[in-house]
């Protein structure tokens, strides 16, 4: 259940966000669900258990931009880098109040960094 949240989410953002940086539609769908795939496992979970939300947070950001930037480039998309940039922002964004959402249903952490 958590997985089709994540989708959903990260659909309803990226799909349009990556569109409107310049790439085709069926290249940010399928780029949208990919992302948000290996988000889920290294994001939601490995790091956030492991960690506290706001490092979970960054860390996605960080990922979903990469991700979004590497696969336009090998793929021959044209982007906006400043559009993958606030895609990947607004993303984040939703991502905090995900990881609360997943911390209240039962995904714990093992060690409090600072």
């Amino acid at each position: 259940m958590n997985i089709l949240i994540k989708l959903l989410v990260n659909g309803i953002i990226g799909i349009p966000g990556l569109y409107w940086s310049g790439t085709s539609l069926t290249f940010a769908v399928v780029t949208s669900v990919v992302v948000s795939l290996i988000a889920y496992a290294l994001g939601d979970a490995l790091i956030l258990p492991k960690t506290n939300n706001t490092f979970a947070t960054t860390a996605d950001f960080i990922m979903v931009f990469a991700l979004f930037w590497i696969s336009s480039y090998v793929f021959l998309q044209p982007y906006r880098l400043s559009g993958i940039l606030l895609t990947a922002f607004v993303i984040a964004v939703a991502e905090y109040f995900y990881h609360d959402y997943l911390q209240r249903r039962g995904v714990h952490h093992t060690k409090h960094p600072g």
